[in-house]
């Protein structure tokens, strides 16, 4: 009886090992069948300074539905997660999205920390995944098919940060960057473009999130470092505060940041501390291209404030994905994911979207920003034009 027992446990188990390795073909086989919406899950964190990626979004999807759907008439559907920015709840998360076979794509996650492991889960479940907030390298290494970004990797982003470094005549440079994924990754890729460029890495220190010991490295820094700017390598909303501490401890040279700190919530938590930081970002707001302009008016007439970049890179998102699928005439992620690597400058309100045979975005331009006077100006633009005035914290 007990042998027999376990020849029954040895069966069950092979039968659910099936089933998790079936579980691309099912989703395969469930999307080619007729007569269904198109559902794109959503995985996010709901409480951080990037929500508006949701605004972005439903605009894209609103205005894609109202113009005849996909493939013929389908809809599109939203499924939204919140990952809480949470490794142990992203992974939950993601593993929720696999299993449901009616997920054509997912857009997401923020955080390169969750985004990583996650697109081993959606790989593995033959599932399509496209994130808009992780520039960290390591989730193109393992050759999976259907994992895209759609914006510069954290090698890309050092690269041009490091141009604009260049540019400004900075030779000595002091990185401080949030150690997770994210912020060792563009720190280890920055210091790799600053030797190639010339530019001596000074000093280079971490710190944690929710830390609250800036103050005593930046009055270090203040008396005895000699440098010419900061690279700051954070998200929000420690980035404001870090703003204050620095300038607090008697740092007076510039600082410039990374995307992580694009957001209007850097000018309200900064106050006059921001003033002067420079920061990349996704989407210019200025860009004088009429589909661009015409974006600014018509998020700004849904939701009542002028769009950020997350909300740009929302919209952009979703709207790449619903193209990948009518070329590919199909909402089959393996299909969708070939239409996908062969695109080639599609043109997006945050810019050109060209993607490599690993699914990483390649050739895009960040754009760059200034705080001056309470608002974010932007660079390269003629004729100039500011946002939206913020409140400052002060």
């Amino acid at each position: 009886m007990r042998k027999f027992f376990l020849v029954l446990l040895l069966i069950l188990l092979s039968l659910v090992g099936c089933d998790k390795l079936n579980l691309a073909q099912q989703r395969a086989e469930h999307l080619a069948q007729p007569g269904k919406d198109i559902t794109i899950a959503v995985a996010w964190p709901m409480n951080s300074a990037k929500t508006s990626l949701l605004n972005g979004i439903e605009l894209a999807r609103t205005e894609i539905n109202s113009s005849g759907g996909v493939l013929g008439g389908k809809n599109i559907t939203l499924l939204v997660k919140d990952d809480e920015a949470s490794l142990s709840k992203g992974r939950l998360v993601a593993q929720e999205i696999a299993n449901n076979i009616d997920v054509a794509a997912v857009i997401g996650h923020l955080n390169s920390y969750i985004t990583e492991p996650a697109s081993q889960i959606y790989e593995q479940a033959g599932l399509l995944m496209i994130t808009p907030g992780a520039s960290g390298q390591k989730m193109f290494e393992d050759g999976g098919k259907l994992i895209f970004r759609s914006l510069p990797g954290n090698r890309e982003q050092a690269r041009q940060i490091g141009d604009y470094a260049v540019s400004q005549g900075y030779k000595r440079i002091a990185i401080y960057y949030i150690k997770n994924e994210y912020g060792i990754d563009l720190a280890n890729f920055f210091e790799q473009r600053a030797n190639e460029l010339g530019i001596n890495v000074v000093d280079r220190r971490s710190y944690n999130m929710n830390a609250d010991n800036h103050a005593a490295i930046f009055k270090d820094w203040a008396l005895f470092l000699k440098m010419d700017a900061i690279f700051l390598i954070g998200s929000l909303p420690e980035s404001g505060q870090i703003l204050r501490e620095a300038r607090a401890a008697g740092i007076t040279v510039p600082i410039f940041g990374g995307h992580g700190m694009d957001s209007a919530d850097l000018i309200k938590l900064g106050g006059k501390s921001a003033e002067g930081t420079v920061v990349f970002s996704l989407f210019n707001i200025v860009d004088p291209r009429p589909e661009v302009q015409s974006f600014v008016e018509r998020y700004q007439k849904r939701f009542g404030v002028e769009p950020d970049s997350s909300a740009a890179a929302g919209y952009d998102t979703l709207k790449l994905v619903a193209h990948a699928i009518d070329v590919a005439h199909s909402e089959v992620p393996a299909k969708t994911a070939e239409a996908m690597r062969a695109t080639k400058n599609w043109s997006g309100v945050t810019g050109m979207y060209t993607f490599n045979e690993k699914g990483d975005l390649v050739g895009k331009r960040l754009a760059k920003a200034e705080v001056n006077q309470g608002k974010f100006v932007y660079f390269e633009i003629t004729p100039p034009r500011t946002v939206t005035t913020w409140p400052t914290a002060d």
